[in-house]
């Protein structure tokens, strides 16, 4: 086969005669290589490129990045930008898509409707006009992927005279393979690792509920990312020691050769999958949202033990009585969010109540495992342990956790003084506006990392209570007035609201404000007289106004 020549070096490319004749040769090494072998090379459905690039170069024995070169070759240069890795992706300009759809003879309709990422993207090479490539890895530059199922690629060895692994992107419900039984595996800085799973039947049959519930539910694929951000938000606490089906799922599934402690962080998404469709198909349900909202009488939650009947309902679903128990005393978290977003947007089908109702927050979304796992060749080559000490949390700054740490010693040494957290927001602490900074959590209180709730949930239960300050402040008064002195005469010098509490305190009375509206303001109007006794600590029904 004859190809013309260039005589003039590239655009972008300075050089002689010698340049141009290397330009020259460049060129045709796509086409030589295509004269040199038989047969054709299709790609898998929804495989990426990177992937499909491998299995070609294996077709010609060819390394990969010999094959790039030859792809994105330009004037002897490659022009290709990126670190290659197991699991790097890449995008490619048209020039080189021409020259990988003469490699493989498959035509570029064809590859495009295979290849996810053919066009996703014209990149800009670093050596001006010409084929270019550029390459992309990390779970926020790349979709969601997985290795094909090893059953369903034997085909694949036929093709390239070799059992080459291939990956694919994955959708949650395309992660099992009920057929051959393997769960599909990402595993950052790997090309991924096929899991049986023949030991676990019901994540088979969860599977088959998930994919009925994508094809029923208009808000199935929303629903199943709250309920993943739902169970692992329970993965991260402590077990419970009641605890039984997820430590004997990870027994069940582990590789012999891998470490109790790094599958247990690798198989995060195996391990809850049963527990995230379960989930995922209660939230979807309608009634249920109905009957939340007539439950809370159209006030928002202040904890979730305000709706027994959603906590009873998710605890038989899961499988596991002791839940509803546990979970009752949560404030925080994506549950108590997507609970909270139930109410107040009344469960409305509108789409902007269903874009509040279905929304997970980046602080509680689940932390990619390339935060939490090294590669293995760096483990190896340190010495160090498979899992290593987070230093930065994806999406939140080192100043930020450092500050959070600050202002949390600030209100470690108020509560120990004051037995309270119930800081006006116009007050200051010393020199630090302590006020400010707890208004500004309470305001946000449902969007604030879990962690970080918890740190003050653990400080003081009634951090965030659906009370205004003033009336918290009053009631401490009261209340430690009566323990030293006795109930109050209707001439004390407090407030309204706290002289009439104080007229029925005693020194035993439960350290609980009562049930008002909450809000912020230090004015006397803002705090109304209560119409019940405080509840006791246990008490899960209180019930509250919105906020």
């Amino acid at each position: 086969m004859a190809h013309r020549r260039s005589t003039t070096a590239p655009s972008g490319v300075p050089g002689d005669g010698r340049a141009a004749r290397r330009a020259a040769a460049s060129d045709a090494v796509v086409p030589a290589i295509g004269c040199g072998a038989a047969g054709r090379v299709a790609p898998l459905q929804g495989e990426l490129t990177l992937s499909f690039l491998t299995r070609l170069a294996a077709r010609y024995h060819l390394a990969i990045r010999d094959l790039l070169g030859a792809v994105t070759g330009l004037g002897g240069l490659q022009n290709l930008t990126g670190m290659l890795c197991p699991d790097s992706e890449i995008h490619l300009n048209a020039q080189a898509r021409n020259r990988v759809a003469t490699l493989c003879r498959v035509p570029p309709r064809v590859l495009e409707r295979a290849l996810p990422a053919w066009r996703r993207e014209e990149p800009c090479g670093k050596y001006g006009a010409g084929p270019v490539g550029r390459l992309m890895r990390g779970e926020e530059a790349v979709a969601a992927w997985g290795p094909a199922c090893p059953a369903c690629t034997a085909c694949t060895a036929a093709r390239t005279g070799r059992e080459l692994p291939a990956r694919r992107y994955l959708a949650p419900e395309e992660r099992v393979c009920a057929h051959h039984r393997y769960w599909l595996l990402y595993l950052p800085h790997t090309s991924g690792l096929p899991v049986p799973i023949a030991g676990c039947p019901e994540v088979i049959a969860a599977q088959r509920r998930h994919v009925r519930l994508l094809r029923r539910s208009p808000t199935g694929a929303q629903a199943f990312d709250v309920a993943r951000a739902v169970t692992n938000s329970w993965w991260e606490q402590p077990w419970p020691g009641e605890e039984r089906l997820w430590p004997a799922r990870i027994e069940a599934t582990r590789p012999a050769d891998a470490d109790p402690g790094w599958w247990k962080v690798a198989a995060r998404d195996l391990i809850t999958y049963p527990e995230a469709v379960a989930l995922a198909r209660l939230l979807a349900c309608r009634p249920l949202q109905q009957r939340t909202v007539a439950e809370s009488g159209g006030h928002l939650p202040y904890r979730l033990g305000e709706l027994p009947a959603l906590l009873a309902e998710l605890a038989r679903k899961l499988q596991r009585p002791w839940l509803a128990q546990r979970l009752a005393t949560v404030t925080y978290g994506p549950l108590f969010t997507w609970a909270h977003s139930c109410v107040r947007t009344r469960a409305a089908p509108t789409p902007a109540a269903q874009r509040t109702l279905w929304k997970v927050h980046a602080s509680h979304r689940p932390r990619p495992l390339s935060d939490l796992l090294i590669p293995p060749e760096s483990r190896a080559d340190s010495g160090q342990s498979e899992l290593r000490p987070v230093k930065r949390l994806r999406g939140h700054s080192l100043q930020a956790e450092r500050a959070f740490k600050r202002s949390l010693a600030h209100a470690r040494v108020y509560h120990q003084q004051h037995g309270h957290l119930a800081v006006p927001k116009e007050d200051a602490w010393g020199d630090y506006p302590l006020g400010t900074w707890l208004s500004n959590l309470r305001t946000r209180h449902t969007r604030m990392p879990t962690r970080q709730a918890a740190a003050l949930s653990a400080l003081c239960s009634w951090w965030n209570a659906p009370w205004s300050t003033l009336w918290q402040r009053t009631w401490h008064q009261a209340r430690d007035h009566a323990e030293a002195h006795g109930p109050l005469e209707p001439a004390a010098a407090f407030p309204p609201p706290a002289t009439a509490w104080a007229n029925g305190c005693t020194c035993s009375a439960p350290a609980t404000p009562p049930s008002t509206p909450n809000n912020n303001a230090s004015s006397p109007r803002s705090a109304s007289t209560p119409r019940r006794p405080p509840p006791a600590p246990d008490d899960a029904a209180t019930q509250n106004t919105s906020r």
